[in-house]
């Protein structure tokens, strides 16, 4: 009888405290150093999101191990609401699917709250190049398979694996020359000991400005409002084709879904307001904000389409 009158209490209690929340302070954990692009976006939605709360979001970042420690740490905390991550594309599927083992499983231990934000990568060229868009490179890499470069940050970097991504749709042959970080990698292209690479955009648009670089294609579906005159790769030859990186937000699982609306509407109220997207075009990041259910599907095509490319590359787990 008690252990049914203490179930009852707890499904009576839970409305309440929806009703309620959040009564304190919560805390984002953010998987990364302060003053990363990551970093600037948590604490935009986080302030933004203290408003709409009308509690303190408290930024605490816990860099370090690939996002492992930061995941760890969420996995492990109370699933009252009062604790977020910021769930990158890194934290939530490249970096586990790298790892021999990790201290927590995102689709078992996080429960998705909101995707917050995206960034596409840009395929460039050295502006000396012969190729002129996607189909030119398609084309030439046909008739010489292997014989065009293209660099990355390094073995199952983010801008490794889009390029692994790009071959497999495209059906082409390119070699991979990575370097250790993404400036020694820039500055080869800039040098034109490379052929080409897939840059992220906030590093890529000073260079198209400048005039040291030329865009071939943008690896999102849409066009980019920050950069309207690239053409997409989907439409440029390869059909469906993306690659993007994203912060989200993700809360501990169990969180009680009353309470996970409160938080994705706190998230979707931020990321829309037109301050925060005004902040966000200067980061070059595209605003995003969808539902539990939305941001749960779009976790789920992103692991099936990072693992594809991490098993056809061959990158072993370390």
């Amino acid at each position: 009888m008690l252990p049914c009158l203490a179930a009852a209490a707890l499904l009576a209690a839970a409305p309440v405290h929806a009703q309620t929340f959040p009564e304190r302070p919560l805390r984002m954990i953010v998987p990364f150093a302060p003053g990363g692009i990551a970093d600037i976006v948590a604490r935009i939605v986080g302030q933004k999101m203290s408003e709409i709360l009308g509690q303190t979001v408290v930024i605490d970042n816990r860099a370090g191990a690939g996002g492992a420690i930061a995941g760890e740490t969420v996995a492990k905390a109370r699933p009252d609401g009062y604790t977020i991550l910021l769930c990158s594309s890194s934290v939530a599927v490249i970096n586990p699917l790298l790892a021999a083992t990790t201290p927590y499983d995102p689709q078992r231990d996080f429960a998705p709250v909101s995707l917050v934000s995206y960034a596409p990568f840009v395929l460039v060229v050295h502006p000396s190049s012969p190729l002129h868009n996607v189909r030119d490179l398609i084309a030439s890499a046909r008739a010489k398979p292997g014989a065009i470069t293209f660099g990355s940050a390094g073995m199952g970097s983010a801008s490794h694996l889009v390029g692994e991504v790009f071959k497999s749709a495209a059906k082409i042959d390119l070699t991979h020359v990575p370097y250790k970080g993404t400036a020694l990698a820039a500055n080869a292209l800039l040098a034109g000991e490379l052929q080409l690479s897939f840059d992220s955009i906030t590093a890529a648009l000073p260079h198209l400005k400048s005039g040291r670089l030329r865009a071939l294609g943008i690896t999102s579906r849409k066009a980019s409002a920050l950069a309207p005159d690239i053409p997409t790769v989907s439409d440029s030859g390869v059909p469906g084709f993306e690659g993007i990186t994203w912060q989200g937000m993700c809360a501990p699982a169990a969180t009680p879904r009353p309470v996970m609306q409160v938080l994705s509407k706190s998230v979707i109220g931020a990321v829309k307001s037109p301050d925060v997207v005004q902040r966000f075009a200067t980061l070059a990041v595209e605003p995003v904000g969808n539902s539990p259910d939305e941001f749960r599907a779009f976790i789920k095509s992103e692991h099936a389409r990072w693992s594809k490319a991490i098993r056809e590359a061959g990158i072993k787990a370390k």
